[in-house]
């Protein structure tokens, strides 16, 4: 007997990232948008307004294999002439294309089937279903003589912070040391605004080992723009740039 498995997406809704099933996801975003669930139809997942919707896995972004499932199914519905919504979380430029060719060919008052889309990422009315808060940094940079010195004076990771409160459950976390958030601080002394040049690298060799926070690197000549980039322990980078004056 061969074992069956559920699809599982990871996505964010308002700063959380969650593990959880289509079927779950799309009971959120019904919810999000106001469409009205239909639970008896195979493929539709419910109605906005006159049009039927269709809610793409999250897993995905758009592509128009799933328009060419779309078309399948209205091919097999000959007598469906309700206007079709998709909601997705992001797209692909040759979906958008291959929805105007479809909606180009349907003109009109009697036009039936055409296709409109809620991005849920720049949708600028459901938009809010996807929030995140950056992460940020308070950087403080300093020239004496013949060098610079580099303090990593503050950092905050909201999304750490969001997932270390879901596995604590009632009793809030604490970090004492920004730094356990930091997973590497990178330093260009000499940042043009384009290319970024790791003349400083703080990498620790253990997991359990935190880095530095404070630098000190050979000061170039003249006005300078000291660029410190750093990587927290979900991947996400922050930039910060100070002008240093010669």
């Amino acid at each position: 007997m061969k074992a069956t498995q559920q699809a599982f997406t990871v996505w964010r809704v308002n700063d959380y990232d969650l593990a959880i099933q289509h079927n779950e996801a799309v009971n959120l975003a019904c919810e999000h948008i106001g469409i009205q669930r239909i639970r008896t139809d195979a493929y539709f997942d419910g109605t906005l307004g006159k049009a039927l919707v269709k809610i793409i896995p999250f897993g995905h972004p758009l592509t128009p294999l799933d328009l060419e499932e779309l078309r399948k199914e209205l091919d097999a519905r000959p007598d469906e002439d309700r206007p079709i919504t998709v909601v997705c979380l992001g797209m692909e430029l040759t979906a958008k294309a291959w929805i105007e060719d479809w909606n180009r060919l349907r003109k009109g008052k009697d036009a039936v089937n055409k296709i409109t889309f809620i991005e849920l990422r720049t949708d600028p009315k459901y938009g809010k279903f996807i929030k995140h808060e950056p992460a940020r940094a308070k950087v403080k940079v300093a020239r004496n003589k013949d060098k610079v010195t580099v303090e990593i004076e503050d950092f905050i990771s909201p999304t750490i912070i969001e997932r270390l409160t879901q596995q604590a459950g009632l009793l809030k976390p604490k970090i004492d040391d920004y730094r356990a958030m930091v997973d590497c601080v990178m330093i260009d002394p000499v940042y043009d605004g384009k290319v970024f040049n790791v003349a400083l690298s703080d990498v620790p060799e253990k997991k359990t080992d935190l880095v530095a926070g404070k630098y000190d690197l050979p000061a170039p000549k003249g006005e300078t723009t000291v660029a410190v980039k750093i990587i927290d322990m979900l991947g996400e980078e922050v930039l910060v740039t100070q002008a240093v004056k010669g």
